[in-house]
């Protein structure tokens, strides 16, 4: 969930979303955000208009989110990831990591520090409801792709690469980030204790490249 701007862009989004918003930084403990998702999202099964109002209410809440991530959770830009389908769990993980400080990026660690825990349930669920959107790949690479996935990848991202509550929905996912993200943790740009490097450094170009047709293009 990062983008890479030129400077005078990145702080003007910044400064623009500090200019329309009140938010004000909230810490509350993982479990609690967690109970208040959950929360959210059991609308869903239960009050049937209630949930659509919580739709109406988390898609006005992403409206700035979409000059990166796009109005329907597609990046708009080649280094920004998709959102859409990814699981709500995890995307608040994401948000508060950002908030907190375990991540780090220009853009993303100031916004999520000033949202508060409900807008950041809100902006979870949004993106978890949004549908991912697959490319068209090379039949070929995007085989070799899937062999390479099932080697080395499956057991965290899934049979079919749709994530869960603690690892990335990796289908569908912008092919310029995956590449990126991919080169990144194979020179070692990782969290501490991530064992990601680890595995991107047996990956070559060509298994790189590979990855990310396959992946790109699953729905």
């Amino acid at each position: 969930m990062s983008g890479r701007q030129p400077n005078a862009l990145r702080v003007s989004l910044i400064s623009l979303w500090l200019a329309v918003t009140t938010l004000f930084a909230v810490s509350v403990p993982a479990a609690d955000s967690r109970a208040l998702l959950r929360d959210r999202l059991s609308l869903k099964e239960t009050d049937a208009n209630a949930w659509q109002a919580l739709l109406r209410q988390a898609s006005e809440q992403a409206s700035f989110c979409a000059r990166c991530h796009g109005t329907d959770g597609v990046s708009v830009q080649p280094l920004v990831p998709n959102l859409a389908g990814q699981n709500p769990y995890y995307l608040l993980e994401q948000i508060e990591r950002f908030a907190d400080g375990r991540r780090k990026d220009f853009i993303m660690s100031p916004l999520a520090a000033q949202a508060k825990p409900t807008e950041r349930a809100l902006l979870a669920i949004y993106y978890s409801t949004m549908s991912p959107r697959a490319v068209a790949a090379d039949p070929a690479l995007a085989a070799a792709g899937k062999r390479r996935y099932e080697q080395s990848c499956i057991t965290c991202h899934g049979l079919d690469g749709k994530g869960t509550e603690v690892y990335a929905r990796l289908a569908g996912q912008q092919a310029g980030y995956l590449k990126h993200r991919l080169l990144a943790l194979r020179a070692g740009n990782a969290a501490p204790g991530s064992i990601m490097p680890d595995i991107a450094k047996t990956l070559s170009d060509e298994e790189i490249e590979a990855l990310v047709a396959y992946l790109s293009s699953q729905p």
